[in-house]
């Protein structure tokens, strides 16, 4: 009797995510050197040294490679989780915020803004980008909450988490930091979220 060949699913899972990260890897370069119209699938899978067919293994188009290959820059850097800076003592969370925001920026801002721009050529990026949103003004809602509740606030509540959507955003990083160098957006943003909210 033929007796089978174990099935090596850890082994099978570690080649695949090696895959995944070199894809992913691959394809920021290509995204950020030629654009998102630009780049092409086929290109991605000969910088990362795989058929193209398996590109399509794990990303099933286009939009769904920027989107992991945004969420990948987004979880890659010093950046605190906007629940954990909420959670801090009210004194340290605009200082934390900037501080958390500028690194997430330095390593994601520009993908972040690619992603916004192909967003609005291409429609099957739009529920991806809706949803980082909806998640990102709910949790500035949070943070802006803690402060109201420390009575820190010189405005509501309300106000307060949209003047956080405005100003902790890729577009504004990317504008300072072509004015200023990106050095100092943390302090920059600390200052001006101050100002303006306490």
């Amino acid at each position: 009797m033929a007796v089978k060949r174990k099935y090596d699913a850890p082994g099978r899972r570690e080649a695949a995510a090696q895959t995944r990260e070199r894809v992913c890897a691959a394809a920021e370069a290509h995204f950020l050197r030629d654009g998102y119209a630009r780049t092409s699938i086929r290109a991605v899978a000969k910088a990362a040294g795989v058929a193209e067919a398996t590109v399509y293994l794990a990303f099933p188009n286009k939009p769904a490679l920027l989107n992991a290959v945004i969420l990948r820059a987004v979880g890659d850097n010093a950046s605190e989780p906007l629940d954990v800076i909420a959670a801090a003592p009210p004194a340290e969370i605009l200082p934390r915020l900037a501080t958390s925001n500028a690194a997430l920026m330095v390593r994601a801002g520009a993908l972040i803004a690619l992603g916004e721009a192909a967003s609005l050529m291409d429609t099957e990026l739009r529920p991806w980008r809706d949803r980082a949103h909806t998640n990102l003004r709910a949790a500035f809602r949070v943070i802006a909450g803690a402060l109201d509740a420390a009575g820190l606030l010189r405005v509501s509540a309300a106000e307060a988490a949209d003047t956080l959507y405005a100003l902790a955003s890729e577009s504004t990083y990317l504008r300072r930091s072509e004015a200023a160098g990106p050095g100092d957006y943390a302090r920059w943003l600390e200052r001006v979220l101050t100002a303006a909210l306490t």
